[in-house]
């Protein structure tokens, strides 16, 4: 595929780079289907390119081409097989983006060079048996003696289990309840592979990644230095959601492998499959479906390389990340199922390599954060992020046609009264009748109304019967509106009668 206009020379060699590699060993990515061998000749090989050094800076040993890098990277892994893309991403995503931005300089000169080098492959250990998307909850306890933490837990679904060298564990260090509150209770150690007391409890079989280790950690009284906490004590949170659009962006861009080999297949199958003394992709309904491919395909790697581009230039990425990883793994489960769909029957067999795509499917939809945390994420980050654009444009009667309508001119400021305050409420029933109104909206209205001024005139109001009020989980008064009664005291009857024109005036009474 062709590179984005906003790619640098860089990106773009690398993009061939990484291609000319996929191309060549798309057949050993076929034998892993079969042999559920982990590919640690092709792992090795990416590495003597320095491919983990994407985004590590020059000055530790690294390419320094940035989040769009490891993307390019990722995705061209991702069309020889998944078990050589995700160890290579969650290597990424689990030591290196730690590391470089919360990491002391020690830590960066001693881990980041090995990691560039390939020489050390990561892993991120979030997820305990009784934690999954909670991650505040993490029950895996660190105690401070002396210049030593001591572990104690376990860790579930880790990728990289048994391969990795080094393991960004998260774990409790605190069980005060203000420190839970406040998401201080949680802090980031860099454990190695084969200390005392830490090991690999069990590998899942899993529904697809094959070959692919994840599995299960124990840590039973683990000795960690002081010095390999990242960050310091109860920074654990942030360093955790400092690195989660990163996660996600790389995690998603091993989608787009897979979806591109799928359309490849789909297409040059239907090609050649006679059926009713034609091609099968002379079919309408096969057209269709791997024009729907095509689109999710370039949508997919459009907001994936979007969002890497924002990273890169060091701006916030939260909802564009999660839009990526949402809406690839979505796609993704669509558009290989749509292809095996083309394929028939052959698709669904093991003998192409779509079918074997196919079995990662659901897991994109989990990892990296389900899809239902990308959606929270999404309502919350993307309300915060538009909040300007989001805010409710002002309403009006028209004065000529006498209906509500959307007015840029500035309402007249109203005393803080009690009678301004339904007048208020009144006038706003007239444009939103099934509304509530906020308590912006009130302020916006009443003149230099204090917070104090406006909850006591509110719950005076209240008292009497002429407002509703809504109160939110903290108790605070946060919207309004007039009952009938209070209706009736702002104004007559006649000032919210409305008719059009076209009604018959005997139906009016």
């Amino acid at each position: 595929m062709d590179p984005f206009p906003w790619w640098n020379d860089t990106h773009k060699k690398l993009m061939e780079d990484a291609k000319a590699f996929a191309d060549r060993n798309l057949p050993k990515g076929e034998e892993v289907f079969w042999t559920k061998e982990f590919p640690i000749d092709l792992l090795k090989e990416a590495a003597k390119k320095g491919w983990f050094g994407a985004v590590i800076p020059k000055e530790y040993g690294g390419m320094e081409a940035g989040v769009t890098g490891a993307g390019i990277i990722t995705e061209e892994l991702s069309r020889v097989c998944s078990a050589l893309s995700e160890a290579y991403a969650v290597s990424l995503f689990g030591g290196v983006e730690q590391i470089l931005t919360f990491g002391t300089e020690d830590q960066k000169r001693k881990w980041l060079p090995k990691i560039a080098r390939g020489e050390t492959i990561g892993a991120v250990c979030i997820t305990e048996p009784f934690t999954g998307s909670d991650a505040a909850g993490i029950e895996t306890m660190a105690k401070r003696e002396g210049n030593n933490y001591i572990l104690n837990g376990k860790k579930r679904f880790i990728t990289n289990a048994g391969l990795a060298d080094i393991y960004v564990v998260y774990a409790k260090t605190s069980e005060k309840t203000e420190d839970r509150n406040k998401y201080q209770h949680l802090t980031a150690f860099l454990v190695e592979k084969k200390t005392p007391g830490f090991s690999v409890e069990k590998i899942n079989e899993l529904s697809g990644w094959i070959s692919l280790p994840n599995g299960i950690l124990d840590f039973d009284n683990v000795r960690v230095p002081v010095q390999d906490t990242i960050g310091s004590e109860g920074a654990g949170w942030k360093v955790m959601m400092a690195g989660l659009n990163f996660e996600r962006v790389v995690y998603s861009a091993g989608m787009l492998g897979p979806m591109r080999e799928s359309i490849r297949h789909a297409i040059t199958y239907a090609q050649r499959r006679m059926q009713f003394d034609k091609p099968t992709i002379d079919m309408p309904s096969n057209q269709a479906k791997i024009a729907e491919m095509l689109a999710g395909l370039y949508t997919s790697r459009l907001l994936v390389y979007y969002a890497a581009h924002l990273l890169d230039q060091h701006r916030d990425a939260m909802v564009e990340a999660a839009t990526a990883k949402m809406s690839a793994s979505d796609t993704y489960e669509k558009l290989i199922s749509d292809a095996i769909q083309v394929m028939g029957g052959d698709g669904w067999t093991r003998f192409y390599p779509v079918e074997t795509y196919l079995r990662d499917a659901k897991v994109n939809q989990i990892g990296a954060g389900t899809n239902q945390i990308m959606k929270l994420v999404i309502f919350r980050g993307g309300q915060k992020t538009m909040a300007n654009d989001l805010r409710m444009l002002k309403r009006k009667t028209h004065p000529r046609l006498k209906v509500p309508m959307t007015t840029s001119e500035i309402a007249p400021k109203l005393e803080p009264t009690e009678d301004n305050l339904l007048k208020t409420l009144a006038d706003d029933y007239t444009v939103n009748p099934g509304l509530y109104m906020t308590r912006e909206d009130l302020k916006d209205r009443l003149n230099s109304v204090s917070e104090e001024k406006l909850d006591d005139i509110l719950k005076s109001v209240e008292s009497k019967g002429l407002v509703k009020l809504y109160r939110d989980s903290r108790k605070t008064i946060a919207m309004a509106k007039a009952t009938y009664d209070g209706l009736r005291k702002a104004n007559a009857l006649q000032n919210y009668k409305w008719y059009p024109d076209w009604l018959n005036k005997d139906f009016v009474f």
